[in-house]
């Protein structure tokens, strides 16, 4: 299985794990987990800057579809981020 990074800022990667943790345990705590080690290692660096985290495909379902069940105003400037960022994948 392929990685994908995504570029998230400290706050991006705050509330990717927020909404996540909306979601069954079982089903979020080996990502929500892999998140964590990924932002305490960029810790150390800018909070305003994005900092590279590594996630599969599924990963990236997971956090999409934990999004779209937090309200629109909080995630859609995180999700056009997200969509943007994909798209660039997929040109490379």
């Amino acid at each position: 299985m392929s990685a994908l990074t995504l570029a998230l800022r400290a706050d991006q990667g705050a509330l990717v794990i927020e909404a996540l943790a909306e979601l069954p345990f079982k089903t979020v705590f080996d990502l929500i987990g892999r998140l964590n080690r990924q932002a305490n290692a960029a810790a150390a660096a800018d909070a305003d800057a994005a900092h590279a985290y590594s996630v599969s495909l599924p990963d990236l379902q997971l956090i999409v579809g934990a999004l779209r069940l937090l309200p629109y105003h909080r995630v859609h400037l995180l999700m056009d981020a997200l969509e943007e960022q994909v798209a660039g994948m997929g040109e490379a």
